[in-house]
């Protein structure tokens, strides 16, 4: 299991191409980008410059790990659970952008998320619309060396795939190899607390792993560097290790708001969780 860094803790402080930079100073492996403005959206940056952004990484000797997604709390103009058809086929054109954009950059993953439902519609019609669109933008990875990593949310940010067993029933409808599942750990410590149980149930569609801590709060989307909440990270790697996972552990903390030193908490997430593993 190697450590990547998403671009995604650095959006308030500086450009992508500062925060790769700053990624490699401090020891990390890979980077995964956070696929929309004001860093890697695919809107920005064109081929040529995506070629550009590629040398950098490979000059810094970083691995590319994979693309976050904008959705959720943080992009509410992205959601294929929205009532308003235009909302859902911008969301579907952009996912699809995104996976030209890995293509395009050399990434091996693209995240998925599903969005809120609002008011007058129903669970079994935001379902419906989501797996329309999941089938659209599977469509497009399908003869691509690209992987689609479907996320849950924690409820203040969906009310679609929330657990591991909606997500687990979406990629059985879904039926393609192209689909599989992400554990992001701060949402999974509020929707299903037990990790042994979360890792153990999805282990052979795991490829990807988010790392961030909370207390479990149920109070907003909060990811704070591993150490700093509740969860058991010494248990968790174990179990990851002992279901055979040797994917990547990405990095994904963020205050949005809060002025932090985004540097010393990466830094700080990285100590830590390569002495958890030296343990392991």
């Amino acid at each position: 299991m190697k450590l990547s860094f998403c671009t995604m803790g650095y959006l308030e402080y500086a450009t992508c191409e500062e925060t790769i930079r700053r990624i490699a100073k401090l020891g990390y492996k890979a980077v995964d980008f956070w696929a929309y403005s004001p860093h890697l959206g695919p809107d920005l940056y064109n081929k040529d410059e995506r070629k550009t952004l590629r040398k950098l990484v490979d000059s810094l000797n970083l691995e590319i790990s994979g693309l976050s997604v904008c959705g959720g709390a943080l992009g509410l103009q992205l959601n294929l659970s929205h009532a308003n058809p235009k909302v859902r086929m911008s969301t579907i054109q952009y996912y699809k952008d995104c996976v030209q954009l890995a293509i395009d950059i050399g990434a091996p993953l693209v995240n998925i998320i599903s969005g809120m439902r609002v008011y007058g519609t129903t669970f079994e019609q935001a379902w419906k619309w989501n797996k329309e669109g999941i089938d659209e933008v599977v469509e497009a990875v399908e003869g691509t060396d690209i992987t689609l990593a479907l996320h849950t949310l924690t409820p203040c940010e969906s009310n679609v795939i929330v657990t591991l067993d909606d997500a687990l029933r979406m990629m059985n409808e879904v039926k393609s190899k192209k689909l599989k599942l992400t554990i992001d750990t701060a949402d999974q410590n509020v929707t299903e607390p037990n990790l042994y149980s979360a890792v153990k149930k999805v282990a052979k569609d795991l490829v990807y792993v988010h790392v961030n801590d909370n207390g479990g709060e149920r109070r907003g989307d909060i990811h704070l560097p591993p150490g700093r909440g509740n969860i058991n990270w010494e248990f968790f790697i174990k179990t990851l290790k002992e279901v055979g996972y040797d994917g990547y552990l990405l990095v994904q903390i963020h205050s949005i708001g809060n002025p932090i030193d985004i540097d010393s908490w990466a830094y700080e997430s990285k100590q830590y969780l390569e002495k958890i593993l030296s343990k392991v």
